[in-house]
């Protein structure tokens, strides 16, 4: 007899990578038309699911869901700060540049992300399906 999965356990969210250049709200607004949103990464195995999606076929660094509204580091679709929750900075607390690079990438090579300006034209990944695990 097999043994049940427990759903709190399995995470329902799928990752895409989009290998077209765009700024980060234009990547936000393609995701939510066609997908969910912009990857959202709440732990180390969700990061870990994200980098296989794209392991192989690109190593540069593209947009993820998180940016900063100048008061928190939030993820979007749930405006969920992440103060206490899951990080990877590449330099341990981001600059912000004055207030005026408030978007975040995610380095696919390193693993690590880093602030951007948010005009910037990267690639990006989107996820589809549940928004928590």
């Amino acid at each position: 007899m097999d043994t049940p999965l427990v759903p709190s356990l399995i995470s329902s969210r799928q990752y895409h990578f989009l290998s077209e250049n765009m700024t980060w709200t234009e990547a936000q607004r393609y995701c939510r038309q066609n997908y969910t949103d912009l990857a959202t990464i709440d732990n180390m195995e969700e990061m870990k699911r994200l980098i296989k999606t794209v392991r192989g076929t690109f190593y540069g660094s593209a947009w993820i869901g998180l940016y900063d509204d100048l008061n928190n580091w939030i993820w979007p679709l749930d405006n969920a700060a992440i103060e206490r929750g899951f990080k990877s900075w590449f330099i341990q607390q981001p600059r912000n540049s004055g207030g005026q690079s408030l978007c975040v990438y995610m380095s696919y090579y390193q693993g690590t992300w880093g602030e951007n300006f948010c005009m910037q034209t990267l690639p990006f990944v989107c996820y589809d399906g549940e928004n928590s695990c």
